[in-house]
């Protein structure tokens, strides 16, 4: 398709997020080109982190939002265009293809990702080698279309026109089929493996890797709020779920509370054997299980994930945010 030399390509695959990290700490890795995340916040172990990144020669952080943490470690940073200042597709986790255009200009210097990589392979000399011919965000969704045909993900049959006349279309739709509008994949029973049967794969069960003990009693789980997305580099600026969810805080069964002279409201600190946060509120709840804390991750001022461990799921290298040993205390301010 792109009449690339096959000599030219990566014998093997590329490094899964927790292996970037690992190869930075290892100096295996001497530049990033972080995109539209913000780890300084969402990962996990955050004391590993940063000693990867200050290791590198040189950070790229390309976001539509600057200030964040990430942002300001940056040597250069990309100012990205956002939702609503560019042109493009989305797909939802039910199949689902939507058309979106541009409302607005992008303010200032910033410019859609798709500029940004395209004027970055300009200036590296292999614009027309990667990006043949290339002037609208269209010509990626058409190499799309040719890449995914044949495939369970099939969007061979999806044009910009079609979106614009349907609304919105679910995949597969190979090339002259007619939308159908809502469906199920496997309704029929057939799997895309070479008996069309499903296949399970049995594994064997496995006990968290940080177990609650004596010194660290609790099993903390991390998780969102309803106000917040991510590391709130957008909802923080939307004044009403400021107002509504303004800092991070720690939920407590109120058993364990009483065993710890604790009351609803008091400054605690959560500490593992990676780290602190200190000064977050305690509430009290019979959601969360005795044995068991919760605390949400969206906050830099209070990141959770200085405690968090940098467990990963050996195939997908998903983090474990859901399980670590940790035990309370009352922050030294509130004693």
């Amino acid at each position: 398709m792109w009449g690339v030399e096959e000599s030219r390509l990566p014998l093997k695959r590329g490094l899964a997020y927790p292996d970037i990290v690992e190869a930075a700490v290892a100096k295996k890795i001497r530049a990033l080109w972080i995109i539209a995340t913000n780890p300084l916040v969402s990962f996990p172990n955050q004391d590993v982190l940063r000693h990867g990144l200050s290791n590198l020669e040189f950070l790229v952080v390309q976001d539509g939002y600057h200030p964040t943490p990430t942002t300001e470690l940056a040597d250069l940073v990309l100012p990205a265009a956002i939702w609503g200042e560019k042109e493009g597709t989305y797909t939802n986790s039910e199949r689902r293809v939507s058309k979106v255009n541009k409302a607005v200009e992008p303010v200032a210097e910033a410019r859609s990702d798709f500029d940004i990589f395209l004027a970055v392979a300009e200036k590296l000399g292999c614009r027309e080698e990667i990006y043949p011919g290339w002037t609208t965000v269209e010509d990626a969704f058409n190499e799309w279309r040719r890449v995914s045909r044949g495939r369970l993900c099939d969007y061979s049959g999806i044009s910009y026109a079609m979106l614009a006349e349907e609304g919105a279309v679910q995949w597969p739709l190979p090339e002259g089929s007619v939308p159908a509008g809502s469906s199920r994949l496997y309704a029929d029973g057939q799997f895309q493996t070479s008996d069309g049967r499903a296949k399970l794969v049995c594994v064997d069960w496995a006990p968290f890797p940080e177990q609650p003990n004596v010194d660290y009693p609790f099993v903390l789980n991390t998780g969102r709020t309803v106000e917040h997305w991510h590391t709130r580099t957008k909802t923080r600026e939307v004044p009403i779920l400021e107002r509504l969810s303004p800092r991070a805080w720690l939920e407590m069964n109120p058993r364990d509370a009483r065993k710890l002279n604790l009351r609803s409201h008091d400054s605690v600190d959560v500490i593992s054997r990676r780290g602190r946060v200190s000064g977050v509120e305690l509430r009290l709840t019979e959601i969360t299980a005795p044995g068991q804390v919760f605390m949400p991750f969206h906050f830099a001022e209070t990141n959770v994930n200085e405690v968090t461990q940098d467990a990963f799921d050996p195939i997908s290298r998903e983090p474990n945010y859901k399980q670590c040993a940790v035990t309370v205390a009352r922050s030294e301010a509130n004693r």
